[in-house]
């Protein structure tokens, strides 16, 4: 299946000179990294910035999410507030190609007895066994009480409900361990079935995380998981917030770095 690949420019389009809109941006929790090079989060939307030889701004959209291409002499400030403004278009253009990778996926993984889907960064192959009580993981067997030649809705929606119990019992843990650990308080935590980000926190020390993290390896989660525990002392993504997430994991750059290669909508869900 080819994925098509929505490119827009935004030409000559005059550039603001009011921060007004970054203002606004500003009281609205942004989620994962912030270095300039590679992945950014403003209003909720991920972008990488690559800086390039050209006279106007340009926004892609691909397996990556949203790339901006932009000169030098373009601001970072100048830049976040072309993507406020045009917040909603944006969006749409992102869920356009969120919903052909998708697509992609479920064609790609076939919910039938000997099928493969990761867990917990490693692999666990689909079991129809009709003698079995409940969906349960046996060694590396993901056994669903269902019969052979079951439709692949049905086994679809038992992987979808197991995996998601699963999260809920795996983040919560290493949550409050970390937590615990960190001498950190927060005040509840909700899974999260976002598109677009592993997870966030708000200024009421509610946390939530995606659901999906449960396919990613463990040392990822826990990377996310400090990171959102970092912005209980931070909501901000400045130095003394990053000196954080490094007290909570040391090696963050290059899980970080791993984190940055996975798309939500590359997973099976």
């Amino acid at each position: 299946m080819k994925l098509p690949l929505f490119d827009f420019l935004f030409g000559e389009h005059p550039l603001p000179n009011s921060t007004k809109g970054l203002k606004e941006m500003n009281s609205l929790k942004p989620s994962l990294h912030s270095d300039e090079a590679s992945l950014e989060l403003t209003v909720g939307i991920a972008y990488r910035l690559v800086r390039a030889k050209r006279k106007s701004v340009g926004f892609i959209v691909d397996e990556r999410g949203l790339t901006v291409r932009a000169p030098r002499w373009v601001s970072r400030q100048e830049i976040e507030t072309m993507i406020y403004e045009r917040e909603g278009w944006i969006r749409e253009k992102l869920d356009q190609f969120s919903a052909l990778m998708a697509k992609k996926a479920l064609n790609d993984t076939q919910f039938v007895d000997g099928q493969s889907i990761p867990y917990l960064g490693g692999m666990i192959t689909i079991c129809l066994k009709p003698q079995a009580r409940s969906v349960a993981l046996e060694g590396q067997n993901l056994q669903i009480n269902r019969p052979l030649g079951s439709d692949a809705e049905s086994v679809w929606a038992c992987v979808l409900k197991w995996l998601k119990n699963e999260a809920r019992r795996y983040l919560g843990a290493r949550l409050e361990a970390k937590a615990l650990e960190a001498g950190l308080d927060f005040e509840c935590w909700k899974l999260s079935g976002a598109k677009g980000r592993w997870g966030c926190c708000t200024s009421a020390r509610t946390i939530r995380l995606n659901w999906r993290l449960i396919h990613l390896n463990p040392e990822l989660i826990d990377y996310v998981i400090a990171h959102e525990l970092a912005h209980l002392d931070e909501m901000n993504h400045g130095p003394r917030f990053w000196a954080r997430v490094s007290d909570l994991c040391p090696d963050y750059l290059s899980r970080r770095t791993r984190l940055k290669k996975i798309h939500i909508s590359q997973l099976p869900f």
